[in-house]
């Protein structure tokens, strides 16, 4: 069976970040994937030490809560990230367990490990009409590459100006369902 892997970086539970992840996790499972969710802010994630022991054996030396992300992103067929924009970037929730994710990346870029092929995609949300989503983009997008996952959609909602905007809003719930059957559909080519 297909495994997504949806990654929420928004400290809100039903905010626009969390709102829109769901509806692309609910399309792919309606799709007939598993879907594993993780709500970063309600996990114990200490931030990367910098200390490069990854790069010997591609495991972290710290035991925390991204013991289970780990797992789950090798074994993901596609992973989606969701966070909100601060300051023109991902929360830092999100940038906290991308940091860690430098374990996963010395396995495929130092130890040369393979995984098998993966698509990814992210969901941006921001309060500000003019947002801006470049930076965001870029890290996220690197950070797919990094752990083995081709990076594809980016949907980008700016103006989310209250946390139940999403919810409000039945067109931005159809782009993001619409993204997770797409990301679902694109493992199988097309």
């Amino acid at each position: 069976m297909t495994l997504v892997v949806g990654i929420n970086g928004s400290p809100r539970c039903h905010g626009n970040s969390s709102t829109l992840l769901e509806q692309a996790l609910l399309a792919a499972q309606g799709s007939g994937a598993e879907v594993l969710r993780f709500d970063l802010a309600f996990m114990n994630i200490a931030p990367c030490k910098a200390c490069e022991d990854c790069f010997s054996a591609g495991e972290c030396v710290i035991s925390d809560d991204m013991d289970g992300l780990y797992e789950a992103l090798e074994r993901a067929d596609a992973v989606i990230l969701a966070s909100p924009i601060y300051f023109s970037g991902m929360s830092s929730y999100a940038k906290i367990a991308v940091d860690r994710c430098q374990a996963l990346w010395a396995r495929r870029k130092v130890l040369k490990r393979p995984r098998k092929p993966g698509a990814g995609a992210i969901i941006l949300t921001a309060a500000q009409p003019n947002a801006k989503f470049d930076n965001a983009v870029s890290e996220l997008r690197a950070f797919l590459i990094g752990i083995g996952i081709a990076p594809g959609e980016t949907l980008k909602v700016a103006g989310a100006d209250s946390s139940s905007y999403a919810a409000n809003h039945p067109g931005v719930l159809a782009q993001a369902r619409e993204l997770g059957s797409r990301l679902l559909s694109s493992l199988s080519g097309p």
